[in-house]
């Protein structure tokens, strides 16, 4: 987690210091909700937030051009979710929308974290 937001590291670099000092890590992350490139350094001995990721999947109730609407599989809560950033999905989801027949097939899987939903996946029973 850097400034709040969760985020996927691409590359890590240690460089040590000098006679006294301490070895730093730096950092170069992806956010997972924004895709904005972030960059931390920071001692090596630190310790960093990590956020818990709750995995699950659902049915997909509606989809309107705004939001899509969930529904949990086990916990029966309806949930509105943004769409994802991902072409792919999008085009999946776009597809299930202009054939209903087809939503009530599929299922998305979805995780939770730091207060945020996100579709990860589109896959059909």
């Amino acid at each position: 987690m850097i400034e709040g937001e969760p985020c996927q590291i691409k590359s890590t670099e240690r460089s040590k210091s000098g006679k006294h000092g301490h070895a730093k890590v730096r950092v170069v992350c992806v956010g997972i909700f924004d895709n904005n490139k972030r960059s931390l350094t920071f001692p090596s001995g630190s310790m960093v937030d990590i956020p818990e990721i709750v995995k699950g999947n659902a049915q997909i109730n509606f989809i309107e051009d705004n939001l899509i609407n969930i529904m949990d599989l086990e916990t029966y809560e309806s949930l509105d979710v943004e769409w994802p950033k991902d072409e792919e999905l999008v085009n999946k989801l776009k597809e299930l929308q202009a054939n209903p027949n087809k939503m009530s097939a599929s299922q998305i899987e979805f995780w939770q974290l730091a207060g945020k939903t996100l579709i990860n996946r589109v896959f059909q029973n």
